[in-house]
């Protein structure tokens, strides 16, 4: 096992993974920072140190949220590996399937699914007045969220590639598509709260289309996967025609 202040730099390091972003190798020489105790304390000796920093010269990139997780994993592998139980060939396709794999789970979950609710959520409470309200949600966001981080990435250290096991058993890409409907629900209280609601006469006949446009288009791309980008085109599409005179409000 890693000594503590090593765990803990390895730790504090994955906040910084993204300050070194390229092109090329995304985050390779993020992950390079991260992983530089632990295989400084692995491999003393500077030809294996250097053969061991050399294997993370690659490209590498996963979702930033699913970091600490992917660190802990590696660690656990180059434990391994310096113990002799584990060849180093066998890493590099380990890795990059681990990152693809959390890298997709990442972006359904968190970016696709969760911030926006979290922004949603936080906007109806702006617009309502209640500002204390959603500066507490904030920052018990970001708490859960560093807590989250540091939850896998003992796990991921402690237990190796038998953690997904664990993550696949919360089921959190079935909770996409449930979150997504909540997503879209707190769309329409937002389009509700804003000074549209103020009309008099109310729209009504808008807003329920409105309502139901947002509600339906969330539908589609939860339940029958239709691509974003193509309901973004139409949308687009149909407000410049209205823009342009063409359809009709």
């Amino acid at each position: 096992m890693y000594p503590k202040r090593v765990v803990l730099a390895c730790l504090a390091r994955t906040g910084c993974i993204n300050a070194a972003m390229t092109a090329r190798g995304m985050q390779q020489i993020g992950l390079a920072f991260v992983l530089e105790p632990a295989l400084r304390q692995l491999y003393p000796e500077p030809q294996a140190f250097a053969r061991a920093m050399g294997r993370y010269a690659g490209h590498s990139n996963t979702h930033p949220f699913m970091i600490p997780l992917f660190v802990g994993i590696l660690l656990q592998l180059e434990q391994n590996i310096a113990k002799g139980s584990l060849p180093e060939s066998a890493l590099n396709s380990v890795r990059e399937t681990l990152a693809t794999t959390l890298s997709a789970l990442g972006d359904s979950f968190f970016s696709g699914t969760l911030l926006p609710l979290w922004s949603l959520l936080s906007v109806s409470l702006l617009l309502a007045g209640f500002t204390g309200i959603a500066i507490a949600l904030a920052v018990s966001m970001f708490c859960a969220l560093l807590l989250f981080r540091a939850i896998c990435f003992v796990s991921g250290l402690r237990y190796g590639l038998t953690t997904l096991a664990k993550l696949r058993r919360l089921n959190l890409i079935n909770w996409v598509d449930r979150l997504k409907m909540i997503n879209a629900a707190l769309a329409a209280l937002v389009i509700w709260h804003l000074p549209l609601s103020r009309i008099k006469p109310f729209p009504w006949t808008a807003y329920a289309l409105g309502a139901a446009a947002v509600l339906t288009a969330a539908w589609l791309v939860g339940r029958m996967r239709l691509p974003r980008l193509l309901l973004w085109v139409v949308t687009t599409g149909a407000l410049i025609l209205v823009d342009l005179g063409l359809i009709g409000m």
